[in-house]
């Protein structure tokens, strides 16, 4: 329910923040939100992951080991962030310069009439970039983003990083199962957090767009990262992570970036979208990000013999309960958007969402639970390497079923 709440301001915040002037000025900056948010959300998950393994295992316990492990994670979360949201950055400018702008029609509504109960009422939709026809960007909007998507990475990283290392240890203190609390936060409060600073940091700095201020901050950021790589290489705890786990990242960037691709095309084309997509899309992530951790944490315990480690329930049954529980989770979700006037759902609408968000949690454990067994038979750590593979694909996988339903809806053009 926590994630729910926190994927339903995002969606709400991110339906808001898509018409502001940054946005509307530098097409990449929409285009970059689904790379941001899912890379960043991947380096909390991991860090969450990585944290909640070791506080099963009792390497927490130790006061000076708990230390150097919290300090050595929270320095290389940094230096992914810097370099991930720097990448993120080239690759946005790159799809901006392939991508056509999307075309100067009217949102679709279905039926055709405004009183239809099949149209979507929200929020105007985001508007087409001030200036149609102008050129693609260049030099200086590409400083500008990176150094927006920079900037609120690395902030985020230090508020998210600090508060998931307090969870997880507040959660090894009073006996309750990191891999079940950690993961879910993570993912959610990481895109509300992300997307707020991102948002608030564009806005900045598009008014100072063609001065030295953006390119001063990137230096900064770089020596920021520089200095917690030189920590990182004599923290012991840490110090073999800086090579891993950049592969699966990467890999995950170039899923989002067909997923901000579907972002930037459908959020202008229906009402309601952006709203829609980060639930449909978040939720079914969390529950996965679930079963890898557990599954991890069971497969390390079983591999390091762990005499304390109790009985785990089996994995149809961890499976099953996911999935049951998640189905009125979305159910009050789409009665919350009701109740608050935020959408106006049709019956057809209502049900058709619900069936195809089942298929995506289906979906979503059903990778997890391959993935990982996939991924430990290879000798590769599911706690650097799943999340963030699994959470890429069903962002672009919630996306894309969330276009399906709207289009079934269209077509079947019933007044419900």
């Amino acid at each position: 329910l926590l994630t729910t709440v926190g994927l339903l301001f995002t969606g709400e915040l991110l339906d808001h923040v898509s018409r502001w002037r940054a946005m509307r000025a530098i097409n990449e900056l929409i285009m970059i939100v689904p790379v941001i948010l899912n890379l960043k959300g991947n380096l909390e998950m991991n860090l969450s992951a990585r944290l909640g393994t070791a506080a099963n295992m009792g390497s927490l316990d130790d006061p000076r080991n708990r230390r150097n492990i919290i300090y050595g994670n929270l320095a290389l979360l940094q230096i992914q962030a810097a370099v991930v949201a720097s990448v993120a950055a080239c690759v946005s400018m790159a799809l901006g310069s392939i991508v056509p702008d999307p075309p100067s029609t009217a949102p679709i509504s279905f039926g055709g009439e405004a009183t239809n109960s099949t149209t979507l009422i929200s929020r105007a939709p985001r508007p087409l970039p001030m200036n149609p026809g102008q050129p693609k960007s260049g030099v200086a909007e590409f400083i500008m983003v990176a150094s927006s998507a920079m900037m609120s990475t690395c902030l985020s990283s230090v508020l998210l990083g600090s508060f998931m290392c307090a969870l997880i240890v507040a959660c090894r203190r009073f006996g309750r199962d990191p891999d079940n609390i950690a993961p879910p936060v993570a993912s959610c409060l990481g895109d509300l957090v992300t997307l707020c600073l991102l948002a608030a940091v564009s806005s900045l700095l598009i008014n100072f767009i063609n001065t030295p201020l953006p390119s001063i901050l990137i230096l900064c950021l770089v020596l920021s990262a520089t200095s917690c790589f030189f920590i990182v290489r004599r923290n012991n705890c840490v110090k073999d992570l800086v090579w891993r786990g950049w592969l699966p990242l990467f890999g995950a960037m170039v899923i989002s970036s067909a997923t901000g691709i579907v972002l930037d095309i459908f959020a202008s084309r229906y009402q309601g979208f952006p709203l829609l997509a980060v639930v449909i899309s978040g939720l079914p992530g969390s529950v996965g990000s679930i079963a890898i951790s557990r599954l991890s944490t069971s497969l390390h315990a079983e591999k390091h013999h762990a005499h304390s480690r109790r009985k785990e329930p089996s994995k149809k049954l961890v499976t099953t309960t996911l999935l049951l529980i998640t189905i009125p989770v979305e159910i009050i979700f789409l009665a919350t958007l009701q109740a608050f006037g935020w959408l106006k759902l049709s019956i057809l609408f209502a049900v058709l969402s619900v069936l195809l968000f089942c298929c995506a949690v289906t979906i979503s454990l059903l990778i997890a639970n391959a993935l990982t067994d996939f991924l430990w038979s290879k000798d590769l750590d599911p706690d650097m390497y799943a999340l963030p593979i699994h959470s890429a694909t069903m962002d672009l996988v919630g996306q894309l079923l969330l276009v399906l339903c709207f289009q079934l809806v269209s077509l079947t053009d019933i007044n419900l």
